[in-house]
């Protein structure tokens, strides 16, 4: 699966889509940030940073989906994944050479942008603002967020596995993430349902935002781990039996 995988990210960095979305996710975000610490008065570096992790994800909701379209189900309508399964490589191997090759792209852009608007929200507003230690505040709340992120975009991965029109998959897309957003925060306003919706990457996007407890950071993890998992086998149940044209 090395050599497929590596086909896969040599495929992905020469693709335009990934380039133009890549930089459209990441500055985004940015710019959206530093006009709000411009006409914003008294806040504080961690707040800054806080908003920088939202606004990301805002833009992901938005633009993740046309990426997962664009790298999955155009690998079909060009006839890329056909011809791996024609050189007898495994379809599991082939799906998982794919599906680790758009994580690892969800990951670049978040690691990019996050660490952008750190280093922007800490340099015009100061490293204050915080009551914990800078490396669990910032560093370990950023990486595990990375995962989350990673988690919740992966829905869109299934989504183009199973919709495989391209535009039909970017619409389908673009309207999960969306929806999903949306329901988690309506939802949040029912104390019954908040221990269940810890364990929902789409609602880790933003308790992570307030609870950085050990407890919260294994809830985070370990419901990133079991979403990717579930993709990953729902995508190859649906890819193993599939014809292909």
């Amino acid at each position: 699966m090395g050599s497929l995988f590596k086909w896969e990210m040599k495929q992905t960095f020469s693709s335009k889509a990934f380039w133009i979305l890549g930089a459209s996710i990441i500055s985004l975000p940015v710019a959206l940030l530093v006009l709000t610490l411009i006409f914003s008065e008294g806040m504080t570096g961690y707040n800054a940073f806080l908003e920088g992790l939202n606004n990301y994800n805002a833009f992901v909701i938005f633009l993740i989906g046309v990426f997962a379209g664009i790298h999955v189900t155009g690998a079909f309508e060009g006839r890329k994944i056909q011809s791996a399964v024609m050189a007898g490589n495994s379809r599991f191997n082939i799906l998982m050479a794919k599906f680790l090759s758009y994580i690892t792209a969800v990951g670049i852009y978040s690691v990019v942008a996050i660490v952008i608007s750190s280093v922007i929200s800490f340099t015009m507003q100061g490293i204050n603002g915080f009551d914990d230690s800078f490396a669990r505040a910032i560093i370990v709340r950023s990486l595990v967020y990375i995962v989350v992120e990673i988690a919740y975009s992966a829905t869109c991965f299934l989504s183009s596995m199973l919709v495989r029109h391209l535009g039909g998959a970017i619409g389908l897309n673009m309207g999960l993430m969306l929806i999903s957003n949306i329901a988690v925060q309506l939802l949040f306003n029912f104390d019954w349902m908040i221990k269940y919706l810890n364990y929902i990457p789409a609602a880790q996007t933003m308790v992570l935002l307030g609870d950085i407890s050990n407890e919260n950071i294994a809830r985070a993890l370990v419901s990133s781990v079991v979403a990717c998992a579930l993709v990953v086998a729902l995508s190859y149940l649906k890819f193993r039996r599939e014809e292909l044209k």
